[in-house]
Formats: C-alpha cells, sequence, structure tokens
C-alpha cells in the first residue's frame, strides 16, 4: 500500500499547472505544506536540511554564475547563461539538489525570485546592449502570482536592462501540464519583449511538443545530442533537422555542452549559429569571454572543409594497382606460392569471368592456415573456400573520400583488407588501405601548404590549377567571384582584426554553401583580400549564390556595434577625403558560365569577371549577377529579374 507522501506526491502530479484561485496561492503549494510531516518522517536528514534551507531562503545565499552563449560564425558572446548555486560545502551547492528540494517543500517561487533578481543584479553594468541574459524558469513559476511582466520590468528599469536582453529558458525536464494555458501566461512576456528558450530539446519527454507549442526564438539542444558528434552520424542528422526547422520557423539553434574541439569544429562546419560548453568556457563569475582556442578554430574550419573536399575530386581507379589475380577453382597451395614469391602483395582479387567474386588477404589467409588442422584441410582444396565472398568493391571513379569512409564503417576485422576497384563491376585493380590513406594525406598537406593563411581556403597558385584543368576538360563549369562592398570603410572604422572577422566568415560562408547546395567536385578559393571564388557546375550556380547572399545578410550584422547596426552606416572618409556614411557591408557575386572554347585561361577569366562584377555593385544590398551574353539577371534580396546596367561602383 502506497504510504501517505507516495499518494500526496501522486495528487500533485495531478494538480500540476492548476492555477491560483481568489488569490489564496496555488493548490500544490498548500498540498506540499501538508505533505512535509510525511516527508520528514521519510528522511531522517530531512529536518537538518529544513533548517539549512530555511535559512538559505532568509538570507538568499545564493550564487550566481554564468556561461557564455557564443556565435559559433564570429566567437563573439551573444548572451550568458545564469546558473544558481548554494553555499560551497553545502547540499545546496548543487542546482540538482537545490531545486528539487524547493519544489518538494513548496518554495519554489520563492527561491526562483531570489535567483532571478540575483542573476539580474549581478550581471548589471557587465551585460553589453547586444548581450542577453538567459534565466532558467521552471514551467510552474506560472501559477505564481508575482511573477508577471510588470514586476520584472520594474527592476529591469532600475538596471538599465531592456526586456529584449532577457531570455526565459523553460527546462524540457519539467513537463507542462496545460500547454494553452502556459502559452497565454507567457504571452504576456513575449508582448513587453522578452524572449522564450527551450532547453534540453532532445533528452526525451516533451521537448519537442514545447518546441512545437511554444515556437520560442532560441531552441537549445541537449548535451545528449552533442556529445561525439562528431562521430555519431545519426547525431548529425538530427542536428541538420533541428537547423532545417529553426530556418523555417525563425527559431535560433544552440548547442549545449561541446566539450571537445572535434564537437566544436563538426557544430562550426554544419552551420550551427550559437553555442556554449565547457570548451568555450566554464561557467564563472564575472562573466568568461570564449577562450582563444575557440577563435582559432574557426579560423581553421574553412581550411578543413576544402582539404576534406579535395579528396571528392581524386577518383579511387587513379590510384589502383593491378595485382594478379587467381580464379576461385585455384588450389590453397597455389595461393601460398604466389604470396612466397611476392612478398610485397598484401591481397589477390579472386576473379570468375574478369567479375570479382572473392577476396584473399594475406593475413587471414596464413592464419586460417596455422590452425590445428588448416594446411591438412585446404592444403589441395580450392581457394574459394577460404576467400572474403563480400569485400568492398568501389567503381573507378568513385571520389576517395567516399572511399575512405566506406573503408573506416567496415567491421574491425576487415578495416585494413585491400578495397577492389571494378569498372561497369569489371576488374580493374586494387587499393590497399594504406595507399589509400597515403594519397589523402598528401593531398592534405598540399591543399594546406597552398592554403592562404588567414581562410584555409586555397590560394592563387591551387585556383590557377584548378581553373586550368576545368578549362582543359570537356564538361562547362560556371566560375563565381564574390567581393565585399564596403569592406574597406568597415575595415578604417573597426580595424583589421574585426576585417579578419569578416573575412574568415565569409569564407565560412561560401564553404557551406558547397558544402550544402554544390556538386561534390566545387571549390572555394581565397584570390586575397576581400575577394573570393567558387567554381562549381553552371545547374548549381544560382543556389550556391541565393542561399550565400543570405546566410552572408543574416551574418554581418553581427560585427558591427549596436549604434552603427541602428543607423544602418559607420562614418567613411571618401578617396577625395570627403566624410562619408558607409552603408552595412553586402556582397556582390559575379557568375560566369565557362566552356574550354569561350575562354584562353584564367587571366580572360579574371577580365570578363571584373566587367560583371562592376556591374553586380551598381546594384544596392548584396546581389549576383549572372553573365549578360546568357540573358544576364540580377538577383536582390530574394527577388530576380533581368540584369538592370550601371556603371562601375566605389563600393
Amino acid at each position: 500500500m502506497p504510504n501517505l507522501a507516495q499518494k500526496i506526491s501522486a495528487l500533485y502530479v495531478n494538480l500540476t499547472g492548476i492555477g491560483p484561485k481568489n488569490g489564496m496561492g496555488a493548490p500544490h503549494t498548500r498540498i506540499r505544506e501538508a505533505a512535509r510531516p510525511a516527508g520528514e518522517q521519510a528522511d531522517g536528514n530531512d529536518a537538518e536540511h529544513r533548517n539549512e534551507f530555511t535559512k538559505l531562503l532568509r538570507e538568499k545565499n545564493i550564487n550566481i554564475v554564468y556561461q557564455p552563449v557564443i556565435s559559433l560564425q564570429t566567437g563573439a558572446v551573444t548572451g550568458y547563461e545564469a546558473l544558481s548555486r548554494g553555499p560551497r560545502e553545502s547540499f545546496f551547492y548543487s542546482p540538482l539538489n537545490l531545486f528539487p528540494y524547493a519544489e518538494k517543500t513548496g518554495d519554489l517561487y520563492t527561491l526562483e525570485k531570489i535567483a532571478r533578481e540575483k542573476a539580474l543584479i549581478s550581471i548589471s553594468g557587465l551585460l553589453k546592449e547586444e548581450e542577453k541574459i538567459f534565466l532558467n524558469m521552471n514551467p510552474q513559476i506560472i501559477n505564481d502570482p508575482l511573477f508577471s511582466p510588470g514586476g520584472i520590468k520594474d527592476l529591469l528599469a532600475e538596471l538599465k536592462v531592456v526586456p529584449e536582453q532577457v531570455v526565459f529558458e523553460i527546462t524540457e525536464r519539467t513537463s507542462i501540464a496545460d500547454f494553452s494555458r502556459f502559452r497565454k501566461a507567457m504571452g504576456q512576456f513575449q508582448r513587453h519583449g522578452f524572449a522564450l528558450a527551450v532547453d534540453d530539446v532532445g533528452s526525451g519527454y516533451s521537448s519537442l511538443q514545447a518546441v512545437a507549442e511554444l515556437q520560442p526564438g532560441f531552441i537549445k539542444i541537449d548535451l545528449s545530442l552533442i556529445k561525439d558528434i562528431d562521430k555519431v552520424p545519426v547525431k548529425r542528422l538530427l542536428m541538420e533537422t533541428f537547423l532545417t526547422f529553426a530556418e523555417k520557423t525563425g527559431s535560433k539553434i544552440i548547442a549545449e555542452g561541446i566539450e571537445t574541439a572535434a564537437e566544436l569544429s563538426c557544430l562550426i562546419e554544419m552551420g550551427v549559429p550559437l553555442g556554449q560548453g565547457y570548451f568555450i568556457a566554464r561557467p564563472a563569475f564575472p562573466p568568461p569571454a570564449a577562450s582563444n582556442e575557440v577563435h582559432r578554430y574557426l579560423v581553421e574550419v574553412p581550411g578543413q572543409l576544402n582539404r576534406i573536399r579535395a579528396g571528392r575530386m581524386i577518383p579511387a581507379g587513379s590510384i589502383c594497382e593491378k595485382v594478379a589475380t587467381l580464379p576461385p577453382g585455384a588450389l590453397t597451395r597455389e595461393v601460398m606460392n604466389f604470396f612466397a614469391r611476392h612478398s610485397e602483395v598484401e591481397g589477390i582479387a579472386i576473379l570468375e569471368n574478369n567479375l570479382p567474386v572473392g577476396l584473399v588477404m594475406r593475413d587471414k589467409f596464413f592464419y586460417q592456415l596455422a590452425s590445428q588442422y588448416g594446411f591438412a584441410i585446404y592444403t589441395e582444396r580450392p581457394v574459394s573456400l577460404l576467400m572474403d565472398t563480400r569485400p568492398l568493391s568501389v567503381e573507378d571513379d568513385t571520389p576517395l573520400e567516399a572511399v575512405s569512409q566506406m573503408a573506416m564503417c567496415r567491421p574491425h576485422n576487415k578495416l585494413y583488407d585491400s578495397i577492389i576497384v571494378t569498372r561497369g563491376k569489371t576488374y580493374e585493380g586494387l587499393v590497399s588501405v594504406r595507399s589509400l590513406l597515403d594519397k589523402i594525406t598528401s593531398m592534405q598537406v598540399e591543399t594546406a601548404r597552398l592554403a592562404n593563411p588567414l581562410t584555409g581556403l586555397p590560394g592563387n597558385r591551387r585556383i590557377e590549377e584548378e581553373l586550368l584543368g576545368r578549362l582543359d576538360g570537356k564538361k562547362p563549369f560556371s566560375v563565381i567571384y564574390a567581393d565585399l562592398d564596403c569592406f574597406k570603410y568597415f575595415n578604417d572604422h573597426y580595424g583589421f582584426e574585426r576585417g579578419d572577422l569578416v573575412i574568415q566568415m565569409t569564407a565560412r560562408v561560401l564553404c557551406r554553401a558547397i558544402e550544402k547546395y554544390g556538386a561534390p567536385a566545387d571549390m572555394v578559393g581565397h584570390i586575397g583580400g576581400d575577394d573570393f571564388i567558387i567554381i562549381s557546375i553552371p545547374e548549381k550556380a544560382d543556389v550556391i549564390c541565393q542561399n550565400a547572399i543570405k546566410a552572408f545578410d543574416e551574418a554581418i550584422t553581427e560585427f558591427y556595434d549596436p549604434a552603427d547596426r541602428e543607423k544602418g552606416s559607420v562614418p567613411a572618409c571618401t578617396r577625395e577625403g570627403k566624410i562619408s556614411c558607409s552603408p552595412i557591408m553586402s556582397i556582390s557575386m559575379a557568375v560566369l558560365d565557362c566552356s574550354s572554347s569561350r575562354y584562353n585561361g584564367p587571366d580572360e577569366l579574371a577580365r570578363s569577371a571584373a566587367e560583371l562584377k562592376n556591374y553586380a555593385k551598381s546594384q544596392c544590398g548584396s546581389v549576383y549577377v549572372k553573365d549578360r551574353r546568357h540573358g544576364g539577371i540580377y538577383y536582390h534580396n530574394g527577388r530576380s529579374g533581368n540584369l538592370q546596367s550601371g556603371g562601375p561602383s566605389d563600393r
């Protein structure tokens, strides 16, 4: 039979979310007061804890630490999550003890009010205009009659903090009993400018329902989905789903619990906008900034993307070796003799009518023969009894990156087996894991050696090699030249350090555009300064430009101070020495459809692109322009139409 405390606990669960009536306080509070004696009898330490907790509330002995939420585009702090701690060396130091105990004793409202006010007071004067404060909030707090927009706004006014800087973070671990009522209550706060975040999304319970019902401004992905995201493909697929959802609903994704460099790099590469975690900074007071190491990874990722893509341009057939083969009926003794004569051979493909039907690896072959009766049983029998009948086989045009991924996904006992290469299913040769890794490593080293030091992207020599290779080929391709508008004035106003951050952000935007929308062999190069180049295929050019422009326009405002952002401009000195205003930076892109018959070399391409870029820069805002000889169009803020002529621009 359940005891009194269990019965009351069950009744409390059923009544969660019912609001107060006639100003008498929430029903669950009164029930909890009645439950205290039963709880104290069940727990011998509760009397001591109760005295300690009462003193804690009376003295408001709550300490606040802050963990930064940063932009994974710029590394800048966009806000801080306020985290409450009880007295050090106390049972209540951990929030995992503090808040559940307050809920059990009916003091949750009081505790949350103390924590909320202390969090705001402690950070006042330290919070910049563009930064937000994330305040954790138990959904049950809406039952507190003192929890209202007016009361909080009065405190904010004293602290010179505006409601738009405050985000209420709803913990997913406490279910919301009545979404309609909760949505109505929080709607009052949102109308006053407060924002809403749903925490721990993906950890279970009702997080997805909370996201769907509340449509928060921020979606915080639980650390269980972030841990090892660089190693677990399913987690990356889930993150991509959340990113797509957030893009369509206007929410922003925050990745919680980033604890390793590999996780951070993966999230940056995927285009996750915001992140927090121990690798970025541990909770502390005063509020900390992101570590220098984090900024280093923001620079490295574009280069990593291009080193990965380098492996997509080399086919498996280019490194396969024509190793001798045997038929499935060959005797095991013959295979032994072959391996004895050719010590350098690691594996033999077994063919039937020039079609691979199996693979014999040296180490596994002799291991089987070394068993107790292996030699006696198999020596005069066909090798088909010992061969691997399901080896990894790829077509000769399969990119090395894809081959590497498939090879590393094999069972542990096959990780180092050779890979069979075919052309139209007929045998071409073998690729050893050693030669595969050597080739990929050498390509990555060469790509890094020729990379631009600021962005890690291929520099001019590598760009020229790629263009010459494409021009020598028979297939048409597109070249997209990208140039930042008003970058000089931004650099003059804010300095080279912030200018470099803009260049790095642009590199990430372009890399992500081809990663998501381009073809496997596409390349982004950094010509120098604020000039970039994308080499793609004609049918991908439009979607790459459109999405690169969209991402750039969303990201660029983060690099401006709030006052300049609000004005939409920065002071500028023209080439004639006149003081003027320069608008927020935009990006101009010129698209050339290329074939070997139209252009004789990279220099001719560059001259045509320069003319086209002038037309692009004569348009206002971010724009891409296609070659007018092909019925050119312009794109601006999501609209397309006929190209509008204009002279050279000073943008």
